[in-house]
């Protein structure tokens, strides 16, 4: 199936109930990918789970750097323990629906990461940005990371000091260098952070406009 493998444990997506009681778009995450279910967490608005029925039939929404996806799906089973999570069936189509147009501007800044798995979280380790977008970044380590690594990333974006979760696309070597170019996903953040990396990269782009670089 054509986007199939979009779908993978940690990935954010938006659930939209288009009638009913809890008619409404929420923020969750997919916990656990089978052959012919998936396993979501159940989301929560203003510090309650929302207690969807099964049965209820849900769009899924879901976007990497490029384009947004979205599959029709309902709910198969309801789990409480050991976290809340419903089970909904694979899809069986994947569409994508959008292209992401996020403006990316060249940036050479100092960018400090550790990365999560399940054995914690390591060390800081030092990096160097290369370029910025409202979708992610691409940065320069001094180690491979692995597609689908978590890293937690800080940075300052503008005169604000950040700390970003990423995905980690792919991961290249520099030929004759010992670096890796590493192509970085925004996370699970808030809109309300992106729209400030978002209008910082603006700034840039018009600071670049008045000096005639682009």
């Amino acid at each position: 199936m054509l986007y199939e493998e979009k779908i993978y444990e940690g990935v954010s997506v938006e659930l939209v109930v288009h009638d009913g009681e809890y008619k409404g778009r929420y923020r969750t995450r997919i916990e656990e990918v089978g052959k012919r279910i998936l396993s979501i967490g159940v989301p929560v608005a203003e510090g309650q789970f929302i207690p969807l029925r099964e049965g209820t039939t849900l769009e899924v929404i879901f976007s990497d750097e490029i384009s947004a996806y979205s599959f029709s799906s309902s709910i198969i089973k309801r789990i409480a323990l050991p976290i809340p999570t419903f089970i909904i069936e694979f899809p069986n189509k994947i569409q994508k629906i959008q292209r992401r147009r996020f403006v990316r501007v060249p940036l050479i800044r100092s960018l400090k990461y550790r990365v999560i798995d399940k054995d914690g979280i390591s060390d800081e380790k030092n990096g160097f940005m290369i370029d910025l977008s409202g979708g992610g970044l691409l940065f320069n380590a001094n180690e491979n990371l692995p597609s689908k690594t978590i890293i937690l990333m800080k940075t300052l974006i503008g005169t604000v000091d950040m700390e970003i979760p990423g995905l980690v696309i792919r991961s290249q070597k520099e030929d004759g260098k010992d670096l890796f170019k590493v192509s970085v996903q925004f996370h699970e953040i808030s809109e309300k952070t992106r729209d400030k990396i978002i209008q910082y990269v603006f700034e840039v782009q018009r600071e670049m406009r008045k000096k005639g670089l682009v």
